[in-house]
């Protein structure tokens, strides 16, 4: 896949979070940090469980919604650029 598949990915992966009926950008916004983080780990969780049982498929679906709330937990909370440093 290219950079450019993946970005897609991620961003309709945040379209689709953003529709659930559930989802409200006033909750978003007061969503803490930890809290965000807590979202991201228990989907790597998840997808470590996939991986463990061989289903890789599945896993990498929990790679993307994880990579999505990292996403989300961004667009609410102003993150530095690296400022090409390595």
């Amino acid at each position: 896949m290219t950079r450019e598949d993946v970005f897609d990915l991620v961003d309709n992966e945040r379209e689709y979070q953003n529709s659930l009926s559930h989802h409200s950008k006033e909750i978003d916004e007061a969503t803490s940090v930890a809290a965000w983080l807590v979202y991201m780990e228990k989907l790597i969780t998840e997808a470590k469980e996939c991986v463990y049982q061989l289903d890789e498929e599945s896993a990498l679906e929990h790679v993307r919604k994880a990579t999505a709330v990292g996403v989300a937990c961004m667009e609410h909370n102003e993150t530095k650029s690296r400022n090409n440093q390595d």
